[in-house]
């Protein structure tokens, strides 16, 4: 350093006034240099054996500490560690930790202190807790299995789902350790030692009732004894159900019918018997379920559920006992007593609790009256049900006679159940499934399924021939008794069981030109534009079968379409071929008349569709229904009081002859105009007040206001179940 200031002073050069500038800057950095070298060499003396004992520690294997004495292993990627052990405990334990010793650096070794000293805490802690509790039974029974043969953590162990691991579940364990024989139907006693100070369960048992030890294979819930609660029962049936366990729903069986009595869980005994039921029929096993179904029936009438009854009929028909099924079905879920409850002064009784005018007996009597409504609107939903299960069960198993019956229990319960005010939401019946149903059990009767049954064998028994001309129609009938659901998926499946083949045949202008009188057949008349050709296109599911236009009078003749003909007609009437095959029994016409009012016609054709009308209505002998479609948004206008005129006159002069006469129907349409956004909303139609006191006032004017009135929209789908309850009349002649 001094060497360098020296050069750099000699070749400084000289300023003139005796004094040297280059000198003075000279020293001063030669000073700053020094300062800086007395800073720095101090901390490089420092960092660098800091660096070259990190560089040596990452090729030198640990340094082994003197206390405690550690005992090296290796892991699995060969990295070395220390296991340090504590020192003994007063019971001769040890509890040891592992700490990774990589280094031999304080924090090492006192994270590893700190563990196996909380290590050491833990383990007094767990000794102190088995010296107090160690005379439990419950102890006791875990030291003898780990003397007899080792514990092998079955109840530490998490229960595996897995559908194939079930078989090893279930056979876990010795018949030794769990107590019971190859016999299930024999229940054995697990006897516990006696211990000082402590009774056995032999010893509690014979206390409370004589209640047995039963050992189930369960090992949330692994016994059922006295301590023994609804909860830990509920939860043994549904694991046994699940997993078909039979010898579990024996011993649950021993124990509810013949341990306990009728006060076990606070008379919840009843409802445990019918998840029994419904397990041991699941299990196919039918004497354990009917001994719970006839306890439950004798001990606990009083507290039976419809949902509890509900699924034991379900159950039944699963095993297929539908005698049974029935049974419990007109026993527990029968319909309410003619008068015992009082569906009209329901809303009245609202108000009055609403507006605070009951006195103290009345609200009682009113709260009274809503219990017992409640209650039958529950057991008609649970009936309604059942029923339509056992009627699917009998369509599915092509036995045709019994679903037909059991629909016709169904239609049987609409008009009640209207008067409860339930709605489909509430019932929740599946029609499509039955209508799917009885569609497959008429295309096996169409095949010849049921011809060679001999009738003469059981006079009594109902045969084919009593059968409607399509078991739909029975389904049909039981839906429009009970509240409309109007669901596109259901009148898809009517539509496709019920109009199976279309095809148009002819379209006549007079007597002359119309098909041979062979089937029955329906008329849709009404003025031009007021949804004649949509609402048939509607009730066929077909898009283009009736030819749909926005300009008025585009149909000028009596239209015929033949519903359910023999296959391949189409070809016969095109070409002339001769196509073997017969119509179905329930084929019909359906005759698109021509429209009045404001069809741009001249008058000489006008006059000659009325006369070709007139003599249609009077001489047509195989015309079962006239349909007179009126707008909604209007109500009647002049040509449709002259078409009712006209149909008045002619039917109502055949009625008094009593004479065959077609049924008079008002269709209502585009019912959705009257509503905004009506595909949206939960209404999808309606029509005003205005206008339906009009209609009825003109109805009754020209002597048809005995005429059924039905509200349709071809946009919404409203009103085509019940059109098509009078187009049934058609398929039926």
């Amino acid at each position: 350093m001094l060497m360098t200031m020296w050069m750099m002073s000699s070749r400084t050069p000289h300023v003139s006034g005796g004094t040297s500038i280059g000198r003075i800057m000279t020293t001063s950095i030669a000073l700053l240099l020094v300062s800086l070298s007395c800073v720095v060499s101090p901390v490089t003396s420092f960092l660098l054996p800091r660096q070259q004992q990190s560089l040596q520690q990452q090729h030198q294997p640990p340094i082994v500490l003197p206390s405690p004495s550690p005992l090296p292993i290796t892991s699995e990627d060969g990295q070395r560690s220390l296991l340090y052990q504590s020192p003994q405990s007063q019971d001769g334990k040890t509890a040891t930790t592992a700490a990774a010793a990589t280094g031999t650096s304080k924090r090492a070794q006192r994270k590893a202190a700190q563990r196996a000293k909380k290590q050491l805490q833990q383990t007094q802690t767990s000794n102190n807790i088995n010296k107090v509790t160690s005379q439990h039974p419950e102890a006791i029974i875990k030291r003898q299995k780990q003397q007899q043969g080792g514990n092998n953590n079955t109840n530490s162990k998490r229960r595996n789902h897995n559908f194939a691991q079930r078989a090893e579940y279930l056979s876990e364990g010795t018949d030794e350790q769990f107590g019971f024989n190859d016999n299930l139907d024999q229940l054995t006693l697990t006897t516990i030692p006696k211990t000082q100070g402590d009774t056995t369960i032999d010893d509690r048992a014979a206390n409370n009732n004589n209640i047995q030890f039963h050992q189930l294979h369960s090992r949330r819930v692994s016994k059922l004894d006295e301590k023994t609660t609804a909860d830990d029962v509920v939860k043994a049936i549904k694991r046994a159900q699940n997993l078909h366990d039979e010898h579990d729903v024996v011993e649950i069986a021993h124990f509810l019918l013949e341990e306990v009595d009728q006060s076990f869980a606070y008379g919840y005994r009843g409802s445990l018997l019918s998840r029994l039921a419904v397990a041991s029929l699941h299990l196919q096993n039918y004497d354990i379920a009917k001994r719970c179904i006839i306890e439950r029936r004798i001990s606990h009438r009083s507290s039976m559920l419809p949902l509890e009854s509900a699924a034991i009929v379900r159950g039944l028909l699963r095993c297929h006992h539908t005698m049974e099924a029935w049974e419990v079905l007109e026993d527990e879920l029968s319909l309410p007593l003619e008068g015992s409850v009082q569906w009209e002064n329901y809303n009245e009784e609202n108000n009055k609790r609403n507006k605070n005018e009951m006195n103290d007996d009345e609200l009682h009597l009113e709260d009274e009256s809503i219990r017992r409504r409640l209650e039958a609107r529950d057991k008609l939903v649970h009936r309604a049900r059942s029923i339509s299960s056992i009627a699917s069960r009998h369509f599915y198993e092509m036995e045709p006679t019994e679903g037909i019956n059991a629909v016709g229990k169904l239609k049987e319960m609409g008009g009640i159940v209207h008067q409860a005010g339930l709605t489909a939401e509430d019932v929740g019946i599946p029609w499509d499934r039955l209508v799917k149903g009885a569609a497959l059990c008429e295309s096996k009767r169409r095949d010849g399924a049921w011809d060679n049954i001999d009738e003469s064998e059981d006079a009594t028994a109902e045969t084919p021939s009593s059968w409607p001309c399509n078991i739909v129609y029975t389904v049909l009938d039981a839906m429009i008794a009970f509240p409309s659901e109007n669901k596109d998926v259901t009148f898809e499946a009517l539509c496709n069981a019920l109009v199976r083949r279309t095809v148009f045949v002819t379209g006549a202008v007079d007597m002359e030109g119309c098909p041979e009188a062979d089937r029955g057949e329906v008329a849709f008349i009404g003025r031009s534009n007021v949804g004649k050709s949509s609402l048939v296109n509607m009730l066929t599911n077909r898009k283009s079968l009736a030819f749909t236009s926005k300009t008025p009078g585009k149909t000028q003749q009596f239209n015929y379409f033949a519903v359910n003909d023999k296959p391949e007609l189409a070809r016969q009437i095109r070409y002339g071929d001769d196509v073997p095959g017969e119509k179905d029994r329930d084929s019909f016409y359906i005759v698109d008349l021509p429209g009045f009012g404001f069809a741009k016609v001249t008058q000489q054709l006008r006059q000659q569709w009325s006369d070709f009308m007139d003599e249609y209505l009077q001489e047509r002998e195989t015309l079962q229904a006239v349909f007179h479609l009126i707008d909604a948004r209007h109500g009647p206008t002049d040509e449709d009081i002259k078409i009712m005129q006209k149909v008045g006159t002619i039917l109502g002069a055949k009625q008094q002859a009593k004479e065959h006469c077609a049924k008079y129907i008002i269709i209502l349409t585009k019912a959705d105009k009257n509503v905004k956004n009506a595909k949206s909303q939960s209404n999808p139609g309606k029509v005003s007040n205005k206008v339906m006191e009009k209609l009825i006032v003109t109805m009754k004017e020209n002597r048809v206001g005995y005429a059924p009135i039905v509200l349709t929209s071809s946009e919404t789908r409203l009103g085509r179940d019940e059109v098509w309850k009078y187009l049934r009349f058609a398929a039926e002649r």
